[in-house]
């Protein structure tokens, strides 16, 4: 028996189920039709059931119409006892072209829709001329080159007040879009009919070659709507959706003979400025020369790197480049800066080589070439100044003066004091002198009877701590000015510049070490330099020189006293 309950129970929910979807209905309908060509419509899809918001997939318009929000209501009816629900959706859609279309049925909760034919009509000017808001666009070229910029200008006209809108950027597939300038706003007679124009200019620059189609902006908005239902100042504003006409457009590729960097625009130029703005420098210090890369119609990631060369004669410590994109008369500009600073190691005329970069213009379709031309620095000795330039002191902390109690001194007293006092040191001094040169006199030994090694260790160690005080701050400038004074004591060469040292050293590591601390001296960017390599390669070196000077001084005499 319970067997055939539940058995009974089943067929009852099956039939149940299978009468409310028998008794489901669902309409759909247009608001208007034909539509013009730029205006949007909207799609009413009605179900007498109670379903969920998801129930309706509008994607299958996305083939032939841009489709909108769609915004959701319930409804429920209670009448003689009797309940009856039902969900509305309204979608609004804008045609992609003109023509004939189908809206589809659709499946919502077992029932479908009958299809429509809604007919899209093309725009004319006698179509145009009584219409209180719709969309132009124009473009100046239809014809272009692989990333070559296009101007796209694009005008919304209104003859209603608008209460608030909002328009999109135009699309286009494998592009770069940027809305260059504001927004420009006036009054224009068209067609007999005034009208409110608001203008807004693009710049699309294709990334591929093709035959492409821009799709226009979208306006979203509410006007105020003057009918007679309006009265007194609460007038009423409708919803209102335009799109204007796309442009098509046909992007060349690069040509087949081009074997260059592809820069495509209508003026390219290369500048320079050295510092100081001379042609005489001298060897051992750097030189910051800026080459600047502008062109007209691309944006900075189009702009390639100035390929500079310079002789194996100067050290070069290249900064990091700086690219902007600006806008100037609805185009836009580009440029690339490049910073270097320039070591000579050498006095003597110094040629930097020519730099020269190909571009293609588009006015000519031919290659050109922006030029810096060949330049020719004089480089002078390093000079006794920049050689034995003071080095940064081992910090101390000094010793607080003594403090000295002394009785005010006021009036006319002041001057007989300081006179007598001045009188006291220069006795003082006399005596001082005196006994030097009585010393200097009888106790006198040829310098070369002092012990050149002794001296020479204890200045060695004075510009070790000094260089060591230098590494452990980080600062660039100050262990290039220790380092050259340590070198160059330690190769015997006072007087040579650090690149001389090095040079006579010949060490690879150490090379490698210095330029990297010496590049963060020429760099814009700010902060401590990473000096704990070159720190570990000085220490190796020092290490290696001391246990050398200890192995001469460990040597046997020649001539044995016995």
């Amino acid at each position: 028996m319970s067997k055939i309950k539940t058995f009974a129970a089943i067929v009852l929910c099956l039939l149940t189920s299978y009468t409310q979807a028998q008794s489901i209905e669902v309409n759909a309908s247009l608001d208007k039709n034909p539509v013009m060509e730029d205006e949007s419509f909207n799609l009413t899809v009605v179900a007498n059931a109670d379903l969920a918001n998801s129930a309706f997939d509008p994607s299958p318009l996305l083939k032939d119409f841009v489709v909108g929000r769609t915004s959701v209501s319930s409804q429920t009816k209670i009448v003689n006892f009797t309940t009856s629900k039902s969900i509305t959706w309204t979608t609004v859609l804008i045609p992609k072209s003109k023509g004939r279309f189908t809206i589809p049925a659709f499946d919502i909760g077992g029932s479908k829709t009958q299809p429509i034919e809604v007919l899209v009509v093309p725009l004319s000017s006698a179509s145009s001329q009584a219409r209180d808001l719709f969309i132009t666009t124009a473009i100046d070229l239809d014809k272009v080159y692989l990333q070559q910029q296009i101007h796209y200008t694009v005008k919304l006209h209104l003859a209603k007040d608008l209460q608030r809108g909002s328009l999109s950027s135009p699309t286009l597939e494998n592009a770069d879009i940027r809305q260059i300038g504001e927004d420009k706003e006036y009054n224009e007679i068209v067609n007999g009919k005034r009208y409110r124009i608001i203008e807004r200019s693009f710049a699309i620059v294709p990334q591929q070659s093709g035959t492409f189609t821009i799709a226009s902006p979208l306006f979203e908005g509410e006007v105020t709507d003057n009918n007679q239902q309006s009265f007194g100042f609460f007038n009423r504003s409708k919803s209102v959706n335009r799109r204007g006409p796309s442009q098509t457009i046909q992007v060349l590729p690069v040509p087949s003979n081009y074997q260059e960097h592809w820069l495509p625009s209508e003026f390219v130029q290369l500048d320079e400025e050295w510092q100081g703005n001379t042609q005489e420098y001298e060897a051992g210090e750097p030189i910051t020369r800026t080459i600047t890369l502008t062109a007209v119609g691309v944006i900075e990631e189009q702009l390639p790197a100035v390929g500079s060369q310079y002789p194996d004669s100067v050290k070069t410590y290249p900064d990091q480049a700086e690219t902007a994109t600006i806008e100037k008369d609805k185009t836009l500009i580009a440029q690339r800066k490049e910073s270097i600073a320039i070591i000579p190691t050498q006095a003597g005329p110094l040629t930097i080589p020519e730099v020269k970069l190909a571009w293609f213009n588009t006015i000519t379709q031919k290659t050109e070439y922006a030029v810096l031309p060949e330049k020719t620095l004089t480089i002078l000795p390093a000079s006794q100044a920049n050689s034995s330039r003071p080095l940064p002191q081992v910090e101390q902390t000094p010793a607080p003066p003594p403090v000295i109690s002394q009785p005010a001194i006021q009036g006319d007293a002041i001057a007989p004091i300081w006179q007598w006092l001045s009188l006291g040191l220069a006795g003082l001094w006399l005596i001082t002198l005196s006994a030097w040169w009585w010393h200097f006199k009888h106790y006198k030994r040829p310098v070369s009877q002092l012990a050149p090694q002794v001296r020479r260790t204890e200045s060695e160690q004075a510009l070790w701590k000094i260089l060591e005080n230098a590494l452990n701050k980080g600062q660039a400038s100050d262990i290039h000015q220790a380092l050259r004074a340590w070198l160059s004591h330690l190769t015997d060469k006072p007087e040579a510049t650090l690149e001389q040292s090095l040079q006579q050293l010949a060490s690879n590591d150490l090379n490698a070490q210095v330029s990297l601390v010496m590049a963060s001296r020429y760099s814009q960017q700010t902060g401590s330099a990473n000096t704990q390599g070159l720190h570990q390669i000085l220490r190796k070196i020092r290490k290696v020189q001391r246990a050398n000077h200890k192995k001469s001084n460990d040597l046997a005499p020649l001539y044995s006293n016995t």
